[in-house]
């Protein structure tokens, strides 16, 4: 997963609004996370890049998915250049991970309709 084109900003205030809603301080989830205070806190104001893992902990600490967390939080590409990255994904791949691979482009594209209706 490359997450260099996420916006850590709006990642950052779902973080947020989730420990709001739950009445838990930054120290408390830094804590429960075995995170650094300072490091979540700047999670949360999206002024630090955030691991895979790290977001996986964050996703399952707040019973949330990685989409849910993610959906709103990528950078707009254009048309032509998500093509061109599509391309490449499916470029070298054989007949039965092409399957694979769009049926999972499929049940994502379902959890994004649930999610977004």
């Amino acid at each position: 997963m490359d997450l260099s084109t996420v916006d850590y900003k709006a990642l950052g205030a779902k973080m947020r609004q989730k420990r709001q809603q739950l009445c838990l301080t930054q120290e408390k989830v830094a804590e429960k996370l075995d995170l650094n205070e300072s490091y979540y806190s700047r999670l949360e104001l999206g002024k630090r890049i955030l691991s895979v893992e790290t977001l996986v902990k964050i996703a399952n600490f707040y019973d949330l998915s990685v989409d849910y967390l993610l959906l709103d939080s990528m950078k707009s590409r254009s048309d032509a250049g998500l093509l061109a990255e599509v391309d490449n994904i499916f470029h070298d791949k054989n007949p039965s991970q092409t399957a694979f691979l769009l049926n999972s482009l499929k049940v994502q594209a379902e959890n994004i309709k649930r999610l977004l209706p």
